[in-house]
């Protein structure tokens, strides 16, 4: 038995009656299996809203919470609602918009029963989260406007927490709407997290760097970004030329205008950043080395060929965030072609960092170490199966050799276990490679969007009769 290993899997992807995993039942089960296989960890995904492509890291809010999660059974706990029907029950892929269209109908359904009665948690819930005012402004307005990018919007939209700091009362129901939601996602994550830890099942969540475009974010905070006079993009993040893509990688993330930022400490960043580790027990920075140097492509490129090299905040953005956040648990995403300035500051603040198989199993001068989080892959990478059989054989050959293994039935095996031996803070298995599944249930492909990027799920709980790997 392994000691110190966690899963990686979406809430998204849990087995769910309703299209999608959610908050309910089946996150409390899951932690109860995790408890009982000896996983320390769950590694989740963004929870914000998901923007284009069904992409959690491209938001409308950093502070958000995406609906779908929102259980349905526990608002009838809450005699918010009936029984609800089954729908798309046992489906092994997330259909993201006709989830949508299910749950805010029977969300609206439990938003008007709840407003007939005592408001108080509710209102304490806008009290402490003063952020969700503006998100449900917004949200309405995108209706309004035909759901276009705030930039797009008629003017007195567009501008107006630029004029005003009240709610429209025209549209106070769409807002307060978009508020309960956001207050019962709120408060049935948390008590999955309680859960979790009386559990002893640490939660491990993720920050995108960049904000998307279309956010509160961004709408409220232009000032902190690279827009031009008419709240056009002058720049876009994104990545080089590197293993993923000959052309790179076009993210279309506003960028961050950080001499600006600085003057007020950061605020935006920090506060982002303070909220999402509080919502969890690890959160790991995406994208980390832009806190060090981040690649800025003009905007209007057809590719990520064109680009330049920018300076990040390094030490000044997290001195400043301790002061204010000190016992916040961070994890560095430090994958990709690295300056080494990147690596230093990094272990400058002694954060773990990420060791991914997949990338380094084939250089035995490439060790990891117990500050470091062992993966097979990510999220973003093929499942370890799918990997494996995708392999040349001049690399099966090197496998072979490097694990002495040259029974090619067993080689998967030998080298599944090689992973599990290597050195790590702590040992991260996608539930993909705990069930030994292909490609067909690879999470995202990077530089490609829409289905079935993010879209993968469990069917159901027979996964548990099925599992390759029991850390028993």
């Amino acid at each position: 038995m392994k000691e110190n290993l966690g899963v990686l899997l979406a809430v998204s992807s849990l087995p769910s009656r309703h299209g999608i995993g959610d908050f309910g039942k089946d996150s409390f089960k899951f932690i109860d299996w995790c408890k009982e296989n000896n996983y320390k960890y769950w590694q989740i995904l963004p929870l914000n809203p998901v923007g284009p492509g069904n992409s959690p890291y491209s938001s409308t809010c950093s502070f958000a919470i995406d609906y779908r999660y929102i259980s349905l059974d526990l608002l009838k706990a809450m005699k918010l609602l009936p029984k609800v029907e089954d729908f798309e029950a046992g489906t092994n892929m997330v259909n993201f918009e006709d989830v949508q269209a299910f749950k805010r109908k029977w969300l609206f359904k439990a938003y008007k029963k709840y407003m007939k009665g005592n408001q108080k948690e509710l209102k304490a819930f806008i009290k402490n989260n003063p952020w969700v005012l503006i998100y449900g402004t917004f949200a309405a307005f995108k209706i309004v406007n035909n759901d276009k990018p705030w930039n797009e919007w008629r003017v007195y939209y567009r501008d107006y927490f630029m004029r005003h700091k009240f709610i429209p009362k025209k549209y106070k129901d769409e807002i307060y709407f978009e508020i309960f939601m956001q207050w019962i996602a709120q408060k049935q994550w948390l008590d999955v997290l309680a859960y979790a830890r009386k559990k002893g099942v640490k939660i491990i969540a993720d920050m995108p760097f960049y904000v998307g475009t279309d956010s509160i974010d961004v709408w409220t905070r232009r000032d902190q970004f690279l827009f031009d006079e008419k709240c056009n993009q002058l720049f876009e993040g994104g990545c080089p030329p590197d293993a993923f893509s000959d052309v790179g990688q076009k993210w279309g993330s506003p960028i961050y205008d950080f001499e600006k930022m600085k003057k007020d400490g950061y605020d935006l960043l920090v506060t982002r950043t303070g909220f999402l580790a509080e919502m969890c027990d690890y959160l790991r920075l995406d994208h980390f080395r832009a806190f060090d140097t981040y690649y800025v492509i003009p905007a209007g490129m057809p590719d990520a060929k064109i680009g330049e090299w920018k300076i990040g905040p390094r030490t000044d953005f997290f001195d400043t965030l301790f002061k204010r956040y000190p016992n916040i648990n961070l994890i560095a995403e430090d994958l990709g072609d690295l300056f080494d300035s990147v690596l230093e500051l990094r272990d400058h603040y002694h954060f773990p960092g990420m060791f991914i198989e997949e990338f380094t199993i084939f250089d035995v001068n490439n060790s990891s170490n117990e500050n470091l989080i062992v993966y097979p892959g990510t999220h973003d990478n093929e499942t370890l199966f799918g990997w494996y059989k995708n392999l040349e054989q001049h690399h099966i050959d090197f496998l072979k050799w490097r694990l002495n293994c040259y029974d090619e039935e067993h080689l998967y095996d030998a080298i599944f276990y090689y992973i599990l031996s290597v050195p790590s803070k702590m040992t991260i298995l996608p539930m993909q490679d705990i069930l030994k599944l292909d490609n067909s249930a690879r999470m995202n492909v990077p530089g490609t969007v829409g289905y079935p990027n993010f879209a993968w799920k469990l069917e159901d709980w027979s996964f548990v009769d099925k599992v390759y790997f029991r850390n028993k």
